[in-house]
C-alpha cells in the first residue's frame, strides 16, 4: 500500500549566496521570510498561508561549486513550478520577471497549461504556470503533450475552458 501523502510541503534550493537568492525570492517572486536558520544559514520562505515552501541553504564552498542540472540527459530536479490563479496573474507574472531583468529561456503552451520558464541567480530551474479549467480533463483523455511556445498577444485556445 502506498503512502498517503497529502501534498509537496516544501523545496530545498542550494544557492552559492543565501542573501541574493533571498532577495530575488522575496523581491521578485513575492515569497514570505519565515525564518533564518543562525546554525546552518538556511533560509525559510513560504507564499501566502504556507507554513513554508522554499528552503534556501547556502553550498559549503561557492567558488567551486558546480551549477544546478541542466539539460534532458542529467538526473536531479529540472525545475520547481509555481502556479497562478488566473491568465491575468500568468501576464503579471510576466511583466515582473521583465521588470527584474529576469531572463525567461521560453514560454511554452502544454496543451492543458501556459509555462513560463526561467532561472533564479544561481541557475536553479523555475516555472510559473496557468493552469486551463479543463487541465485534468485534458490529461485523462491524452492531451499528447504537443508542446508550442506562445506570446500574451495569442489567444487562449477554446477547448481551454477559459471564459472571458
Amino acid at each position: 500500500m502506498p503512502i498517503n501523502l497529502e501534498r509537496i510541503g516544501h523545496c530545498a534550493v542550494r544557492v552559492r549566496d543565501v542573501e541574493r537568492a533571498k532577495k530575488f525570492y522575496i523581491d521578485v517572486l513575492g515569497f514570505q521570510f519565515m525564518e533564518q536558520d543562525p546554525g546552518h544559514g538556511s533560509v525559510f520562505m513560504s507564499l501566502p498561508g504556507d507554513g513554508h515552501t522554499i528552503d534556501i541553504s547556502p553550498v559549503n564552498d561557492p567558488e567551486n561549486a558546480p551549477g544546478p542540472v541542466q539539460g534532458s540527459d542529467r538526473v536531479g530536479v529540472a525545475h520547481i513550478a509555481f502556479k497562478v490563479a488566473s491568465y491575468e496573474a500568468l501576464g503579471e507574472a510576466y511583466a515582473t520577471l521583465q521588470a527584474n531583468k529576469v531572463d525567461v529561456a521560453r514560454m511554452i503552451d502544454h496543451v492543458s497549461q501556459r509555462s513560463i520558464y526561467f532561472s533564479d541567480p544561481d541557475g536553479n530551474g523555475l516555472e510559473i504556470y496557468y493552469e486551463y479549467p479543463t487541465a485534468r480533463e485534458l490529461f485523462l483523455n491524452g492531451r499528447g503533450d504537443e508542446d508550442f511556445p506562445f506570446t500574451f498577444d495569442d489567444p487562449l485556445p477554446e477547448w481551454a475552458g477559459v471564459k472571458g
